[in-house]
């Protein structure tokens, strides 16, 4: 069985509402207690709900005020990917990051798995261009 196209945008509306907001504990339920997170390729994966938490912890410390803008949700069974733009002043400093991500949806709507590949743009908030995300 796949995830619904409604589970699915929820969980992407979701985690860019609660990146935004840094909303740690809306964030974290949006994963599993074992989920497997590797927020880049040359990264050691994030395990667990505990480490994920702290995981955001440091991401919240690094970004600081952010603007979260989340594309329209690719779907096939139970996986879900999607796009993200996000424009942050890092320690005063403006910053891009976009990149995209694939997520493994459970029937309750939380991800068990999130893989996600990304950029980022040091000094420049960079708006998305017209059509992205569509």
């Amino acid at each position: 069985m796949g995830t619904s196209r409604d589970d699915a945008v929820a969980f992407v509306e979701g985690y860019g509402r609660t990146w935004e907001r840094w909303d740690l504990s809306a964030w974290a339920d949006l994963f599993t207690g074992d989920v497997v997170y590797v927020e880049h390729p040359t990264q050691r994966p994030v395990v667990g709900r505990a480490e994920l938490e702290a995981y955001f912890r440091k991401e919240a410390a690094e970004q600081g005020a952010v603007s979260v803008r989340m594309g329209s949700p690719v779907v096939d069974g139970n996986r879900v990917a999607g796009e993200f733009w996000v424009t942050a002043t890092s320690e005063s400093e403006p910053a891009t990051l976009v990149g995209g991500f694939i997520a493994q949806l459970e029937p309750d709507g939380r991800c068990s798995h999130f893989r996600e590949y990304w950029f980022y743009v040091e000094g420049e908030a960079t708006p998305a261009y017209d059509g992205w995300g569509d």
